[in-house]
C-alpha cells in the first residue's frame, strides 16, 4: 500500500521555474491543462501542451518550467511505496509523463483524495484511493505505448499535435494560440507575428517538428475538440460544428470523415456513453478544500 506524506492543487505564476531538484519520495502531478509547462528528467525533455500526468520517482533529478503565457495549475502527491498497485509505473522503464485527453476518472480521484486530505485527514482512504488511482495510470501508461487496445483505436495513425516530448518553445506557443482561437478564423500570418517570426521561418520550423503544417494543425486540433464533444456533450452536430470555429456544418462533416474515417454521428454512436453527458465537469471538486495550501497527512 502507498502512503500519502502531502499533497495539494497549486496555481503558480507565467514562467516560473523549479529546480533542478532531488526528492526523497515520489511525486504524481496532474495538469488538468496544457500551457506549455517544460519538465525535464535527467536528459529528457516534455512540453506539455494537453492535459498529462507526470510521476518522477524518489532520486530522479528533474525540473519545471511553467508555461510562459498563463498561470499553470497542477495538482500533487507526494507519497512512497505503490510498488504492488503500479509495478512497471514505479519502475525504471516505467512512463515519465502520460498524456491525457481530458481529466476522466484520474482526475476526480486525485481531487477527491485533496478533499479527504484537507477535510477528513483519513489517512487510510486517502492511501487506498492513491492505490487505485496509480493502478489506473498504470493502465494509462500502458495503452499510451499500445493505442491498438480497441477503445483506443480512433487514435491510431493520427499524428498526435501535442504527445512529442521535445517540441521547441516557439512551436508550443504556436499551439497554445491555435488551441485558445479554435472559435475564431486563424491564420498562418498571424501565427508567426505571435511567435515573433517570418511565415516562412515558422512555416518551415512547424512542418521540420510536427510532421504536418501549420494549416492542417488548426484543423486536426478543432476536430479534435469536436471529437471531445461528441463523446461528452448531447449538443446536435451542428452546434458542435459551430462551437468548433466550422460556419458550414457540410464542410465540418466532410473534414471530420476525412480524419476519422467515419461520419460525427456513426463516430458518436461507436463512442459516446450516454451514462456521463449528464457529468459535471471534474471542476467542481475543487471548491471543496483551498487552493495553494499544501495538507499534510502522514509527515
Amino acid at each position: 500500500m502507498p502512503v500519502l506524506h502531502y499533497c495539494g492543487d497549486f496555481v503558480v505564476r507565467r514562467n516560473w521555474k523549479l529546480g533542478p531538484r532531488i526528492l526523497d519520495d515520489n511525486e504524481l502531478l496532474f495538469f488538468p491543462q496544457g500551457t506549455g509547462t517544460i519538465y525535464r528528467k535527467g536528459d529528457q525533455v516534455y512540453t506539455l501542451n494537453q492535459p498529462s500526468w507526470i510521476l518522477t520517482k524518489a532520486g530522479d533529478t528533474h525540473s519545471y518550467h511553467f508555461g510562459e503565457t498563463a498561470a499553470t495549475r497542477h495538482l500533487f502527491l507526494h507519497f512512497s511505496g505503490g510498488e504492488w498497485f503500479a509495478p512497471t509505473l514505479l519502475s525504471s522503464i516505467g512512463s515519465d509523463v502520460i498524456p491525457v485527453r481530458e481529466g476522466g476518472l484520474p482526475s476526480a480521484m486525485i481531487s477527491q483524495i485533496l478533499h479527504i486530505a484537507h477535510g477528513e485527514k483519513d489517512t487510510n482512504r486517502c492511501n487506498i484511493l492513491l492505490s487505485a488511482l496509480l493502478s489506473e495510470l498504470e493502465h494509462l501508461g500502458n495503452i499510451s505505448k499500445n493505442t491498438s487496445i480497441p477503445s483506443w483505436k480512433y487514435l491510431e495513425n493520427k499524428k498526435e499535435a501535442v504527445i512529442d516530448p521535445a517540441y521547441p518553445l516557439v512551436v508550443s506557443k504556436a499551439l497554445t494560440y491555435i488551441r485558445n482561437r479554435l472559435l475564431e478564423p486563424i491564420t498562418v500570418a498571424e501565427i508567426a507575428v505571435h511567435c515573433q517570426l517570418s511565415h516562412e521561418h515558422l512555416t518551415r520550423v512547424f512542418v521540420r517538428v510536427t510532421g504536418i503544417p501549420l494549416r492542417q494543425m488548426i484543423i486536426q486540433l478543432r476536430l479534435e475538440r469536436a471529437s471531445h464533444m461528441l463523446r461528452h456533450s448531447t449538443l446536435s452536430i451542428k452546434e458542435i460544428a459551430s462551437q468548433c470555429g466550422y460556419a458550414e456544418n457540410h464542410y465540418f462533416s466532410r473534414s471530420f470523415t476525412a480524419y476519422y474515417g467515419m461520419t460525427a454521428t456513426e463516430y458518436r454512436k461507436e463512442y459516446a456513453d450516454p451514462r456521463v453527458q449528464h457529468i459535471v465537469p471534474d471542476e467542481r471538486l475543487e471548491e471543496k478544500y483551498p487552493i495553494n495550501v499544501y495538507f499534510h497527512i502522514n509527515p
